[in-house]
């Protein structure tokens, strides 16, 4: 009998423990880094799993964190984009030829295709102006499979779609009943494809990306920017 109620003495004092325990309000404007803002939400993860908040609480708090984040990753990202277009300029002062693809595409899942050979005498990078003018054409070659399958990997991972305009163009040329447009043999467009994240006509859209590879094995992507 004495354990039972040294058991239910134990117990309501726990109770009381969690109740009365609170919890130090976190001043998320107080927060700085992404270092500190991890710790934070690390903090309100065990918070919310030890139900020392409530849930209005917990609500108030991840969103002012998510804030946070947005705020804090793009300061840094701006920042840092700055300085490597920095850099690019000063490769174009001292006519540097450089063969990469720009920041700004990287962040939109661009990349380079794997095991095939960049063309240097037909690739070009330049930055034109400081509103953040650049156009980027990196020509690759390897076998015309390779080139497809290439090509379509990146694609997916740039969220590129068939070009509308270069469908309708692949149409015309399967009616054989026009062989040339604006001086192109449209009988070798069986063979072409195109994706991009435009249309021919489209003008709103400030940065422009393609991928698409030709009859002569050639894969090319193409980037451009006209404005910060």
């Amino acid at each position: 009998m004495k354990k039972y109620l040294l058991l239910v003495l134990l117990f309501f004092f726990v109770l009381a423990w969690c109740q009365t325990k609170t919890v130090a309000p976190i001043d998320v404007s107080a927060i700085n880094d992404l270092s500190s803002l991890d710790l934070a939400i690390s903090q309100v993860s065990q918070d919310i799993s030890s139900w020392t908040l409530s849930t209005d609480q917990a609500l108030d708090i991840v969103n002012k964190l998510q804030q946070k984040y947005i705020d804090l990753t793009t300061t840094t990202e701006n920042t840092i984009e700055t300085k490597f277009e920095t850099i690019q300029k000063k490769f174009n002062e001292l006519s540097v030829p450089v063969y990469w693809l720009p920041l700004w595409a990287k962040r939109l899942w661009v990349t380079e295709p794997i095991g095939m050979e960049l063309n240097k005498s037909l690739s070009t990078f330049n930055v034109v102006n400081t509103s953040g003018y650049s156009s980027t054409v990196l020509v690759y070659s390897w076998t015309y499979d390779v080139s497809l399958q290439q090509a379509n990997d990146i694609a997916k991972k740039a969220h590129l779609s068939v070009s509308k305009n270069f469908q309708q163009a692949q149409s015309l040329a399967k009616l054989g009943n026009i062989d040339y447009i604006s001086g192109l043999d449209i009988g070798s467009l069986s063979k072409w494809i195109v994706y991009t994240n435009h249309e021919l006509l489209d003008t709103n859209v400030d940065k422009l990306l393609s991928v698409s590879v030709d009859q002569y094995w050639t894969l090319t992507i193409e980037t451009t920017k006209y404005q910060n």
